[in-house]
């Protein structure tokens, strides 16, 4: 997505992000090469391979919640998959579901927007 560095690079200097990835061992060597300075914007990444936890198991959120150490209901949690979004909610999680790179883009400027009136 174009401009999704910079959106990301500014999102983090306003609230701490993390990602949270269904991935394979092999997937990832990929992935963190490729996109290692958008990853850079992250305080941490979660992959189900690594964690033995997947999205949208209730135990997967529950563990990315508590490794982050702060109440479910302060994370606000996007993905494009419907039954994940389902699945934090369930956990007590905010929960945007993203089906675009400008809706994720729209949903990041109001966070950013919240942080800076907070």
């Amino acid at each position: 997505m174009p401009g999704v560095s910079e959106l990301l690079a500014k999102a983090a200097g306003c609230f701490p992000l993390y990602a949270f990835s269904n991935s394979n061992r092999e997937h990832e060597q990929y992935w963190s090469k490729q996109f290692s300075g958008i990853l850079s914007n992250f305080k941490e990444v979660y992959v189900s391979s690594t964690i033995g936890l997947r999205k949208p198991e209730a135990e997967a959120y529950d563990y990315v919640v508590r490794t982050i150490g702060v109440s479910a209901d302060r994370i606000v949690f996007f993905d494009d998959t419907l039954e994940n979004i389902e699945g934090a909610r369930a956990r007590g999680l905010q929960a945007v579901h993203v089906r675009s790179g400008a809706g994720l883009a729209d949903a990041l400027a109001v966070l950013i927007e919240r942080s800076r009136g907070s």
